[in-house]
Parts: C-alpha cells; structure tokens; sequence
C-alpha cells in the first residue's frame, strides 16, 4: 500500500510541475500585455485579495488586473474588500473603463461611492485636506485615514439627495475659517451689481467650520433675512476667539451662480437662484434648509 502511494505520488508530480510552469509562463505572458494595453495596476486593486476571493483566477494563470478588466468586473466581481463593483454600477451605469479606473478618473468627481460603507462625498467634505491634496478619497482612507482615524461614512449613493459637491471643481470650494484664513464675514446682500458678477457657475460650495452657536446664527439669519427690511446682514467669524471644532461642520452651496473675482479687500460677490445648508455633523450629511435668490459677499478679513 505503501509502495503504491509512493508510485502515484511520482507520477502525479511532473504533472503538477507541468501544471505550475504553464500557470507561470501565462502569468508572465499576461502582465506584459496587461502592462502594454492598461498600464500599471491602480493602486485600488487588490491582486492579494482578487485571488484569494476567486481562486479561479489562481488556476488560470491570468494577470488578476487583466482578468477583472476582461471579465470578473463584468461578473460584478470586486476588486477589493473595500469595493463593490455591483453597488458601484448601479450609480455609474455602463462605462468604458472598468469601475476601479473609472472612480479614480471620473467617478469621485460626480460623487459616486465605491462601496455601501463609504461616501465619497462625505469624505471630501469632512477632510477638506484631502480634496485640496487631489487625493482619492477611497486611497487616502485605505493608506493614511484609517490610521490618523478619520471618519469613513455610510454611502449617500441610494438616497441621492447629499451630493452638494457633484460638479464643483476645486477652485469654487471654499473652506473658511482656516489656518490661512481665520477670520471671515458673510453679508447676506439685498441685491449685488450684475456687472460686478460675470462668471457662471453651476455651483459654489462653502465649507464652513463653525461651532454650535455660530452654525444657529447663520441658520436664523439666511431664513430672517428674506423677509426681513435689511438691505443688508454681516455675519464675522473668528476662529481665533474661541475653540472651533477640527473639521467642517456646515456646507452652504450657492446654486446656479454668478461670481465676481475676489477683490483688493478679499471680497467676493456671488448671486445665486438658492442657498442650500448642509449638516455635517453627523456621519451621513443631511440638507438642514433651503433658501430662496438673494446675493452674497464672501471676505477674507486679516
């Protein structure tokens, strides 16, 4: 009995020599064509975690990248443990480009989310560093985020209604106060010259860090004023005064815009069609109110 398993066992293993060569040379074979028609692999890909999920891919010898690009994506197979190709489809629909490509490319700009446990959107908002840094949200949370313990929230994807940073380019995102800048006042404005506001734009973001008190005030004061005799209503904030929480807690976006430049005293004119105020002080951000036209000045006090 003995004698035969040893001879079985010899005569299987050139056969799982064979095996093993073969797997090795298709893989060499794919990565240089992966390499030649992908490039490298994004850094969002996890070929530790591709293979081990489906050990198919193991077995075929396949380049992991080259096989979800070809085929597992298709499978809504996903290419980390912490995407969900079937969750992120469902938002962005028919691509070109496999889902992890078309994130980093195009996907985080429209504030798609990669998975249920992650929004994109709120990343960006909480951590104004990372949007300005150009980072992936996703990326930064895997590699430096989780262990600084930032703040990963619940995807807003299914209810689409926290997307206040969908379309704004970086350069109409301001975050105030801050080290730069830590003081600063919004005037609610009764009109503003339409010659001074020449530049289009879809949507303005502010990125306010204010404590409780402040966020009650600016609250109170965009739904008074409408109604209110005032031709006009300042509202200064001072960082330096007292102790601000270390992250935005509001966003007012300013929709259907018209803006001016910033000028010599750092003032910023801005009409728009209606002021949205977000909440983002719990995990997943929510619209606190809405207002209706009006004009804005927007200055950066030394």
């Amino acid at each position: 009995m003995t004698d035969s398993h040893k001879t079985d066992s010899h005569k299987t293993e050139p056969h799982t020599t064979d095996a093993s060569l073969r797997r090795r040379a298709i893989r060499l074979v794919t990565a240089a064509y992966r390499r030649a028609t992908l490039g490298p692999v994004p850094r969002l890909f996890d070929a530790v975690f591709y293979e081990r999920t489906y050990p198919d891919v193991v077995a075929s010898g396949l380049d992991p990248y080259l096989h979800f690009v070809r085929s597992g994506a298709a499978a809504d197979r996903n290419p980390s443990a912490d995407f969900d190709t079937a969750y992120y489809r469902d938002q962005s629909g028919p691509t070109a480009l496999d889902p992890v490509r078309h994130y980093m490319s195009l996907g985080v700009k429209a504030g798609f989310d990669p998975s249920p446990a992650f929004s994109t959107v709120a990343y960006l908002a909480r951590y104004p560093d990372v949007a300005r840094a150009g980072a992936n949200p996703l990326l930064h949370f895997r590699t430096d985020g989780r262990a600084e313990r930032r703040i990963a929230s619940p995807s807003l994807a299914r209810p689409l209604n926290a997307v206040f940073l969908r379309g704004v380019p970086e350069g109409r995102q301001w975050a105030y106060p801050n080290a730069r800048i830590p003081r600063f006042c919004l005037s609610l404005l009764r009109n503003a010259p339409v010659a001074a506001c020449t530049q289009a734009a879809a949507r303005i973001c502010l990125l306010l860090t204010l404590d409780g008190s402040e966020v009650d005030v600016l609250t109170h004061n965009l739904a008074a004023f409408a109604d209110s005799a005032l031709d006009s209503l300042a509202i200064e904030i001072d960082m330096r005064l007292r102790l601000h929480p270390p992250n935005p807690t509001l966003a007012l976006t300013l929709e259907s815009c018209f803006h001016g430049a910033r000028d010599a005293d750092g003032t910023t004119l801005v009409r728009y069609a209606e002021a949205r105020l977000w909440d983002l002080a719990p995990d997943i951000p929510r619209l606190k109110a809405s207002f209706p036209p009006g004009c804005l000045a927007v200055r950066e006090l030394a």
